[in-house]
């Protein structure tokens, strides 16, 4: 059975359910490979990125995989994340791709266009997705291939202290109704009401959030056939005014400041210290956060034309140049379906999309990352349509988006200029 086409139109709900069992279809599985045993095992590399925590704990799963299937060993090769893209080109290009590796942004579309996964049709008896949430296997689709299983969903948000806003005598917003504009007057308000180095908020400059705000406008951020930029110049340029007003009222910091805050580990932002109102933040983000307690809540503008979405926060792909394939396939079958997995994982890689697992983690979770489970059962709600993979040549946008919105805070151009030169640039690197 061939995987179903990924539609850029809402699918209901039996036909999202539908597509959640295709990777244990009907048919023989192109693999016919042995996966080794005991006395003669085969070996395989999983590669992933993240910081000594989840190194730990990914370990600890490849232990438990391999004492539950002794004819196959996992070489973990852990990378911090700066380094990992450079590293995972380097392996590419020198034709040392491991077999499994995880993925995100625009990487599944830029290796799957060259030929770098495996179409998982080919292992599909190894890898069961029957009880993944509806809408979540569609995640690894592209051009009507599955390439990817999601490692777990995450989602942007709007992290809020309340102590903050309680300090400056300001009441927290309705997410259910509140506007961008709202969200600019909060951000003054916290400012003008606080100590000296406390702020409202800080600038978000991302190309996943700027697709919530393309979306929120009635624009994709690419064109469905990922040649060229979707978001229209005005609306990035009214983004990146929105975010040149709010450091003119001194709703988020200097610019100087938001360079320094952006480089900060999680612990040392604004935010962290309890020096922020609000940041807008990937949800699986909250709990590295210290300071005070912190609560999720939707982005405004979500009203009436939602922009948020159930995103994979990383995804497992399997080298198409893999001599081991099925293997490859059973552990990545493992790190999405085994409980115990889950239970060494919890939710580091976000949320896990086979609901089972996520209901045997949900209990060992922290208080933090509970708000996060409940936040993304609100977006879950909400049934809105995920925008198509990002195309190839996009691992760029972030890069542009970021030089552009700096040259803007420090007022070395104007927003309507940023705006145009951020669509040139985007669109030279996007794939034609």
């Amino acid at each position: 059975m061939m995987f179903q086409l990924r539609k850029s139109i809402a699918l209901g709900t039996s036909a999202l359910v539908a597509a959640s069992l295709l990777l244990t279809g009907c048919g023989a599985s192109a693999s016919t490979e042995k996966v080794g045993t005991a006395d003669d095992p085969v070996t395989i590399r999983f590669a992933w990125w993240g910081n000594d925590a989840r190194a730990k704990a990914t370990f600890d799963v490849i232990k438990a995989f391999e004492a539950e299937n002794p004819g196959i060993k996992v070489k973990g090769e852990n990378t911090e994340f700066s380094a990992y893209w450079d590293k995972m080109a380097t392996q590419v290009a020198g034709g040392d791709t491991p077999d499994v590796l995880a993925l995100s942004g625009s990487y599944p579309s830029e290796y799957s266009s060259r030929g770098v996964l495996l179409d998982l049709d080919k292992v599909k008896d190894e890898i069961d997705t029957t009880k993944f949430a509806p809408g979540t296997v569609e995640l690894g689709q592209i051009e009507g291939k599955q390439y990817t299983i999601t490692a777990g969903v995450n989602s942007m948000s709007m992290v809020v202290d309340p102590a903050v806003f309680k300090a400056a005598g300001v009441e927290l917003p309705d997410d259910e109704s509140w506007t961008w504009k709202d969200y600019e007057d909060l951000s003054a308000q916290i400012t003008a009401k606080s100590p000296k180095g406390t702020f409202g908020t800080t600038p978000m400059s991302n190309d996943s959030f700027l697709a919530v705000w393309a979306r929120q406008g009635g624009e994709p951020l690419y064109a469905d056939d990922g040649t060229k930029v979707g978001i229209s110049e005005a609306r990035v340029a009214d983004w990146l005014q929105m975010n040149l007003d709010l450091q003119k009222s001194a709703g988020s910091p200097s610019a100087s400041q938001v360079v320094e805050d952006g480089s900060a580990q999680p612990e040392q932002t604004l935010i962290g210290q309890g020096k922020q109102g609000m940041k807008i933040s990937w949800s699986n983000q909250m709990n590295s956060y210290s300071g005070n307690e912190l609560v999720m809540m939707k982005m405004p503008g979500e009203t009436p034309t939602g922009g948020a979405w159930l995103r994979s926060s990383m995804e497992y792909g399997i080298s198409a140049k893999s001599e081991n394939t099925a293997a490859a396939a059973k552990f990545v079958n493992f790190l999405v379906n085994s409980e115990e997995a889950g239970k060494l994982i919890k939710s580091d890689r976000g949320m896990p999309a086979n609901l089972d697992v996520r209901a045997t983690v949900l209990p060992l979770l922290k208080e933090n990352q509970q708000k996060e489970a409940s936040y993304l059962d609100r977006i879950a709600e909400m049934d809105l349509t995920p925008p198509l993979p990002f195309p190839a040549g996009s691992s760029a946008t972030l890069e542009i988006l970021n030089r552009n919105m700096t040259d803007v805070l420090f007022e070395k151009t104007t927003p309507a200029d940023a705006a145009k030169k951020f669509v040139e640039e985007v669109n030279l690197n996007l794939d034609k």
